[in-house]
């Protein structure tokens, strides 16, 4: 149910690629996704290094019991259709296609490198790179969106999600890798939670989830640091006391909030 993102015209399959009626073209490539991103936009996603830093991380599965409480809310929902807008390396896409083997899954991210990475676990995902503020596809298709520690544009969420479908989004709780940032800075805070605030959505439900980490080895300290914003904003003396610390234990928190269409 993809649509064209140069004129919104229906995109049909045609071989190994995707053709609207105006002949605007979209290949598959050789792993199976389709690059949607139109024009010289200056925006590429992660990188690399970040793709792989994050694929490290969360396959010692530090994250498994906001990636279980996913599957199991999806699971009670039963939808036919599922969305993860911002995706990445497909952590919680590919686990949920296993666990909800009947539903449609559609996986999108501006990263290239982390929708190569997502298909490389070969479940029936369907990956595309693609703007979540700018999603290809038709209106009123989803039953759930997701959005997991990643940007969304509410016009969007109200455009492809259907009367009665939901958006959860997932966002950290306070004290979320509260002990990372007291290494990382001399005065540290806790985190607002965030919320939606549109009209055409009603907070359905809200789940919050703790627990706490115990990470061994710079490697995979170093790794979780490059997955958080926090690896932009730190000054240099808190990235250095961090590479000397060998193991981590920290508090994790999560907030998920769903939502339900009216």
């Amino acid at each position: 149910m993809y649509r064209c993102p140069k004129c919104n015209k229906k995109l049909l399959q045609r071989n190994n690629s995707y053709q609207c009626e105006n002949r605007h073209t979209f290949d598959i490539a050789r792993r199976g996704y389709v690059n949607f991103v139109v024009g010289s936009s200056r925006q590429h996603g992660d990188d690399k290094e970040m793709i792989r830093s994050r694929t490290e991380f969360l396959t010692l599965d530090h994250y498994a019991i906001l990636r279980n409480k996913l599957a199991q809310l999806l699971v009670e929902l039963q939808p036919s259709t599922v969305v993860d807008a911002g995706c990445g390396e497909g952590y919680y896409t590919n686990y949920l296609a296993k666990q909800i083997p009947d539903a449609e899954i559609y996986g999108f991210d501006l990263s290239k490198v982390g929708i190569d990475y997502a298909c490389r676990a070969k479940t029936k995902v369907h990956y595309a790179v693609a703007n979540v503020v700018h999603l290809p596809l038709v209106n009123d298709f989803v039953d759930v969106l997701l959005s997991v520690f990643a940007p969304y544009e509410i016009s969007e969420v109200k455009r492809i999600v259907h009367k009665d479908g939901y958006f959860i989004k997932v966002g950290p709780g306070a004290r979320h890798l509260y002990q990372l940032k007291e290494i990382l800075y001399k005065e540290v805070y806790e985190n607002v939670e965030d919320t939606l605030d549109c009209e055409d959505f009603e907070l359905w439900k809200e789940i919050c989830l703790t627990d706490e980490i115990h990470v061994v080895g710079q490697k995979a300290i170093h790794a979780l640091f490059q997955m958080t914003p926090y690896y932009w904003k730190s000054p240099k003396e808190g990235s250095e006391r961090l590479q000397q610390v060998e193991v981590l234990d920290s508090e994790i928190a999560f907030v998920i909030q769903i939502y339900k269409r009216k």
